[in-house]
């Protein structure tokens, strides 16, 4: 069971990095979840108790942030959209509400030194976390770069987005699904 989702989490990591790969000036074009049957699927759910690896190098898995609304954004250097999205919007959106909700970007399907470097070059303040094949990921439906889930502080899947956000965007979200 453990290798065949491995397995998955890897196929769905290549068809994410194709889908990024491919197109015009190489922007990983994305679905939004919107009325989508992934994200419709996902609405409610238990987070997934996947471990994953902090950037510190210390394990953790989503329940370790229980108790706070969640934001986690999934992102890698080779999308275009994700470094664009790091410092437009997951930013300004950390520095002016991150008092009510937490931040976690998880980096996947990546090079470490790659993403290390871009995480110095935006400046982002959140926690950061590793996703190496995808797991986490395909685990929380995602279906193209960057993903976004919100996650109730009681640690249920509220709701996800596929795609590239805004400021405005982003905020106008965490807004309406965590803290209304």
């Amino acid at each position: 069971m453990r290798n065949s989702r491995r397995i998955a989490g890897v196929v769905m990591a290549l068809v994410v990095l194709v889908a990024a790969c491919s197109g015009g000036g190489g922007e990983a074009e994305a679905p939004s979840a919107a009325g989508s049957a992934a994200a419709a699927a996902n609405e409610g759910d238990p987070i997934p108790t996947t471990p994953f690896e902090t950037f510190a190098g210390e394990p953790a898995t989503l329940a370790d942030y229980s108790g706070k609304p969640l934001v986690v954004n999934f992102w890698a250097s080779w999308c275009p959209s994700c470094v664009a999205e790091m410092s437009a919007a997951f930013l300004p959106a950390q520095l002016a509400l991150g008092d009510q909700v937490a931040f976690l970007g998880v980096n996947i399907q990546d090079e470490r030194d790659k993403a290390l470097e871009l995480v110095a070059e935006t400046g982002v303040l959140f926690d950061l976390a590793e996703d190496p094949v995808g797991e986490l990921y395909t685990e929380l439906g995602g279906l193209g770069m960057p993903f976004t889930v919100y996650i109730s502080p009681a640690g249920r899947v509220l709701d996800v987005h596929n795609g590239p956000l805004t400021e405005s965007q982003l905020v106008a979200q965490i807004t309406e699904v965590l803290l209304s």
